[in-house]
């Protein structure tokens, strides 16, 4: 799924806010084999004062990464690698790190070493195995539905970084730093615990956001869908008014401004009334109805008779809009022809639930060029069902005898 740039920078900060918060809770709640900060070498420190000096700490390490964020910009990146070597080239001049002759930065060196450092070699396999949950483990099983299978590796990786964590510190460290004297403060099994504890939080989050997208891509889904309904419109139905229309003039009937008005309604209400995601009951309801009596003016009553039945108080009801109408005029579409016919119509709503019932005699038709596709038909009508009322509607349909039966109800609670 593409994700737009400002979106993408958003979740990033996100993560950076959760790696922070993790580390300042391992320094100064967490975490037993960090030294305490409430007093810092003799200065008295309040707690934001060590946040401010964490997140200074970080941004310190992380200038020689600048090039992952600046890859064009190189002048920028040398004299982000310059202010990172100058403090630390400093530090080891004066010794800083192992005796210390300034009092305040023997106090930081201090810190550093005990404190921030610690915590840092703490995250490292605790940061690795979380991103190699996300990025692989979630991607190849658990959204491939392989439950079983993304157990058992989330457990083994579980097991393999509290090992890889316990031997950092009681064997790497001394042999890379050895006067830093690191120890783990956790046994392997507590360091599991610990590790599938990030697992399962990480993991949780990172679900609910995958869902919180899901729901998005669904919503512009049906969007999308509705514009095409929009666009749509059976352009013979149209034309047809049109001509019903035209001959009205000439026969100079006095209905004509009347049916002109009509459709007038019905086409800004298909063009205009229905960019919300949600529409009045009501204003669907009659936008049928004024669409059932433009039909009556274009058949012939002797042939096709035509019944629409509302029942009900649709004015605290709303309703996705043009969910209906695809129907209704799927029952003229293939229920008017040159043999006699009826069409029914009828729309009920108790204040929970709606439903909405046609019945037309399938008339015999001549097939055309064009097919006569107009409007996105019932299976469309179905995908939209289904993407704006999951498990809240139902949906029959049914060819008998030459009678064509659809039954629809939806939960508009």
């Amino acid at each position: 799924m593409k994700i737009i740039p400002s979106i993408k920078q958003f979740v990033n900060l996100l993560h950076a806010m959760f790696w922070f918060i993790s580390f300042n809770l391992w320094t100064v709640v967490l975490n037993p084999g960090v030294e305490s900060v409430s007093v810092f070498q003799g200065f008295e420190i309040e707690w934001n004062s060590i946040l401010v000096i964490n997140l200074v700490f970080l941004l310190y390490c992380a200038l020689p990464f600048s090039w992952l964020i600046w890859r064009k910009l190189r002048w920028l990146k040398i004299l982000l690698y310059v202010l990172f070597l100058i403090p630390l080239g400093y530090a080891f001049k004066q010794k800083i790190l192992l005796n210390g002759s300034n009092d305040e930065l023997a106090a930081f060196a201090d810190y550093f070493v005990k404190n921030f450092l610690y915590v840092v070699v703490f995250h490292l396999t605790i940061v690795a195995a979380v991103y190699f949950n996300l990025k692989v483990l979630i991607a190849r099983f658990l959204n491939q539905s392989r439950f079983g299978t993304y157990l058992i590796y989330a457990l083994g990786m579980c097991i393999a970084t509290a090992f890889l964590n316990y031997s950092l510190f009681n064997y790497g460290i001394d042999l890379l730093f050895p006067r830093f004297y690191y120890i783990s403060y956790f046994r392997v099994w507590e360091l599991i615990m610990i590790v599938a504890g990030y697992l399962i939080f990480t993991s949780s989050l990172f679900l609910i956001w995958q869902y919180a997208q899901m729901l998005i891509a669904n919503r512009d889904a049906a969007r999308n869908q509705l514009s095409a309904l929009k666009a749509q419109i059976n352009p013979h139905f149209l034309f047809n008014n049109l001509n019903t229309i035209y001959s009205m003039a000439e026969q100079k009937d006095e209905r004509t401004s009347e049916v002109i008005l009509k459709l007038s309604d019905f086409l800004r209400y298909i063009l205009y009334d229905t960019s919300a995601e949600t529409i009045q009951l009501e204003k669907e309801v009659e936008i049928i109805r004024t669409y059932v009596e433009l039909q009556k003016e274009r058949v012939t009553p002797e042939r096709t008779d035509i019944e629409f039945v509302a029942e009900g108080n649709f004015e605290q009801a709303n309703i996705a809009p043009l969910l209906l109408l695809p129907l209704a005029e799927n029952c003229f579409k293939h229920g008017v022809g040159k043999d006699p016919g009826t069409i029914c119509i009828k729309i009920s709503y108790n204040g929970k639930k709606l439903h909405f019932s046609t019945e037309n005699k399938t008339a015999p038709r001549e097939k055309t060029g064009n097919g006569e596709n107009g409007g996105l038909g019932i299976q469309n009508v179905e995908k939209r069902l289904n993407l704006i009322y999951p498990d809240r509607h139902s949906l029959q349909y049914h060819e008998k005898d030459g009678i064509f039966t659809l039954e629809l109800e939806v939960d508009l609670a």
